[in-house]
């Protein structure tokens, strides 16, 4: 025989199923609203990231457009240098041109020039030493540069050697016609250059006794300003 039951109890049990699929219900939707937040703030996240990677490859573009801007440049400028110092040379062999001061036992130095680099307190420099006289032999000569100015407001002096730290920038010439020196040198901060001496030592033989050039150039002589090359 069943038992039968009451109404009460049936009232009871589906009153304890509907509250426990409200709960269910309500439990489900909290956590739909927690995924849908997650979503949005996933979906921002990706936004700014996507944002941020435009922005990184723009500015890695622009450093390599200025980074081949700055080695176009530098490397017209050498042209031009060279382009100058070969008109110099084809003046002083088809014209003859010599100054007695200048030209010591047939060695003279050519050209020394100064040009401002990108970098502060940077400059590249070319230099020139030639043999002018008819008879050519092998020469061999090392020199150096001495700075004149003023630092902090008080006279100050640099040579080349001291400026430099690489050995293979050192002045040192093997030569039978000419040969061009280039390089870059880095004064201190600060720094105000006003003069420049040239001292050159050519090496003797037995044939020939050592010689020593100096020459004293203002700095505005030797200075090339960048801007003016370029434009």
């Amino acid at each position: 025989m069943f038992k039968i039951i009451k109404p009460r109890y049936i009232v009871l049990l589906a009153l304890a199923i509907l509250l426990g699929y409200g709960f269910y219900y309500l439990k489900s939707m909290a956590s739909a609203a927690r995924i849908v937040m997650k979503d949005d703030e996933i979906a921002r996240l990706s936004t700014g990231l996507t944002e941020v990677t435009k922005m990184k490859a723009q500015i890695e573009a622009e450093l390599q457009i200025s980074a081949i801007l700055v080695e176009q440049l530098t490397e017209q400028q050498r042209m031009l240098l060279n382009e100058n110092t070969e008109l110099k040379r084809e003046l002083i062999f088809y014209q003859r041109i010599m100054a007695p001061e200048d030209v010591i036992n047939g060695v003279k130095l050519e050209s020394l020039t100064f040009i401002p680099e990108v970098s502060e307190n940077y400059y590249f420099m070319q230099l020139v030493l030639m043999q002018v006289q008819k008879k050519k032999r092998h020469i061999k000569a090392t020199a150096d540069l001495v700075f004149y100015g003023s630092l902090a407001g008080e006279p100050a002096e640099y040579t080349w050697n001291e400026l430099v730290d690489d050995i293979q920038q050192q002045l040192k010439f093997s030569f039978r016609y000419f040969q061009t020196i280039e390089a870059s040198i880095k004064f201190p901060l600060g720094f105000v250059p006003e003069r420049v001496q040239f001292i050159g030592k050519v090496k003797g033989n037995r044939w020939n006794s050592s010689i020593k050039l100096k020459q004293n150039f203002d700095w505005s002589a030797v200075l090339q300003n960048s801007d003016s090359i370029s434009g």
